[in-house]
């Protein structure tokens, strides 16, 4: 079997997740649908507000080392879980 997997970016309220549900329905197989949300959710609050993490302002979003560092090995597990 072929991995495939469909990357959706775009601002919060944007749609990405009733666009994620409306191809689940569509399309034929079991496609998993993850969301960084799930990601940020998973951090404990020291990362979640703070400049090592994400730091929010009225401005801007920034994120941290420490954040990289974890955003890239969550997307290396997403990709395994593909891979498998």
């Amino acid at each position: 079997m072929r991995t495939q997997v469909i990357v959706l970016n775009g601002g919060s309220s944007s749609g990405k997740t009733t666009l994620a549900r409306t191809l689940q329905n569509l399309l034929p197989g079991p496609w998993l649908a993850f969301g960084v949300d799930t990601l940020v959710d998973a951090l404990p609050a020291r990362l979640r507000d703070g400049a090592d993490g994400i730091a929010v302002d009225t401005e801007a979003v920034t994120v941290g080392d420490t954040f990289r560092l974890l955003d890239t090995a969550w997307a290396h597990g997403i990709a395994a879980m593909a891979r498998a």
